[in-house]
């Protein structure tokens, strides 16, 4: 993202899942630490209200999706 910023300026879109956009640990905490002027505003996309730390976040409907740790297990 700060390459494409300093390549072809402003604005930068990064799109990634809520765990990368947080504002605690993400993308966004990564990009002041290295780069303490460039602003940055995440959306979060959630199924439900949260306490993630996002700037925004937005409620879409929940989707079915199969269980993401099942492959994990020796079932």
């Amino acid at each position: 993202a700060l390459q494409a910023l300093e390549t072809y300026g402003p604005p930068v879109a990064v799109i990634a899942g809520n765990g990368h956009a947080r504002t605690d640990w993400g993308v966004p905490a990564v990009i002041a630490e290295a780069a303490p002027g460039v602003t940055t505003h995440s959306i979060g996309f959630v199924e439900s209200e949260t306490d993630m730390p996002f700037d925004e976040i937005r409620i879409v409907p929940p989707t079915e999706r199969e269980d993401p740790c099942k492959s994990l297990t020796s079932d």
